[in-house]
């Protein structure tokens, strides 16, 4: 009777976690996923002509990329992960298309951006920084 009693709790403690875990995710509070935009511009360099492409190395690694960002109560928050010369911040509202914030700003690390004033809706965020373009999409 004890062991049943004990998994039943079990049971009961695990599904309450699991329940909140999902109301977190779906709280539109959080992280703004964040996005680099391809780049069509860039030039390809070509291969060496003595290895064949079966022959080629697989290269695996960590992309980092140099800023994350986060919504809490209409404030975005962007947290820069190196030291970059200058980034430059656009949020744009996507139904109109108006640019509702722009800053650049000169070896940031962590930039607070208030956006209480502004109406309900879908926004683009652009952040450019050390030639890389990331684009994240939020509501507020």
């Amino acid at each position: 009777m004890k062991q049943i009693l004990f998994f039943m709790m079990l049971l009961f403690a695990g599904s309450k976690v699991a329940i909140n875990a999902k109301s977190l995710s779906q709280d539109s509070n959080g992280v703004i996923v964040l996005t680099v935009s391809d780049d069509t511009g860039r030039e390809i360099k070509d291969q060496p002509t003595q290895i064949s492409p079966e022959e080629m190395p697989i290269t695996r690694g960590i992309i980092r990329q140099p800023a994350y960002a986060y919504i809490y109560n209409k404030v975005i928050s962007i947290d820069f992960n190196a030291t970059i010369e200058d980034a430059t911040i656009t949020i744009t509202n996507a139904t109109t298309g108006e640019t509702v914030y722009t800053e650049i700003s000169s070896n940031p690390v962590t930039i607070n951006i208030d956006l209480n004033g502004e109406g309900n809706g879908d926004y683009i965020i652009e952040i450019e920084a050390d030639g890389i373009l990331l684009i994240g999409y939020f509501s507020i």
